[in-house]
């Protein structure tokens, strides 16, 4: 049977849940999640968790914070000046928006409070500093 290592491509289903049990997202009932192991195209942890699996076995892969979204950084919690928005941004705290910045980079930001001079955002991923726990079901190598 063959075993999974880095270079091959493949496909899992997968049940993604932070440590308390909330299910934050799966693959089930849909397509499997192509991804060639060991070029970074998913999570790092994700990646190092199903080498040496088998076809059709599963397994619970814990994925730190360092190995998933990272660690928060408060450096990335920022007022800006409504200004900066344009007019047609509608203000909901809990509402993600696009900011492009001075590299024309685009950013999700996430509003966390606003008054109306500013705005407080937050540009960390939405599971930064959080341990994932995926179920995770090798379906195929190739």
């Amino acid at each position: 049977m063959q075993v999974a290592k880095a270079g091959q491509r493949a496909r899992i289903h997968y049940t993604a849940k932070l440590k308390n049990g909330k299910v934050v997202g799966s693959s089930r009932g849909g397509q499997p999640l192509s991804f060639t192991i060991g070029r970074g195209k998913v999570l790092k942890g994700l990646e190092q968790g199903i080498i040496g699996m088998q076809v059709g076995q599963m397994r619970a892969v814990e994925i730190t914070p360092e190995q998933g979204y990272g660690v928060r950084n408060e450096k990335l919690v920022m007022r800006l000046d409504r200004s900066k928005l344009p007019d047609n941004v509608m203000l909901e705290k809990g509402r993600v928006v696009q900011y492009r910045s001075e590299t024309q980079e685009v950013v999700n930001l996430l509003i966390r409070d606003f008054d109306d001079q500013t705005i407080t955002v937050d540009a960390n991923h939405p599971f930064a500093g959080e341990t994932l726990i995926y179920e995770v079901h090798l379906v195929a190598l190739e």
